[in-house]
């Protein structure tokens, strides 16, 4: 993509925007493929994981998590 298809796709209603990233989302979807992970971020999974089940209580609910979100938003 070059810089002014950029700027075309920035100067869209937020409508038209959010509707190409429904159907981009889509198509990523349908693809089939799937993204890469370096060895350092299967690492960095892997001990988020190994913190979580030695003490589940850390983790954050859906509703903890939108709440935090939220305020931190403002």
């Amino acid at each position: 993509m070059n810089p002014a298809d950029l700027r075309k796709l920035q100067a869209l209603p937020v409508g038209e925007k959010l509707m190409l990233v429904e159907v981009l989302w889509q198509s990523i979807g349908e693809s089939g493929d799937e993204p890469s992970v370096s060895d350092a971020e299967k690492k960095e999974l892997d001990s988020r994981w190994e913190r979580f089940e030695r003490d589940p209580s850390r983790a954050l609910t859906i509703e903890q998590f939108d709440a935090l979100v939220k305020a931190r938003r403002g």
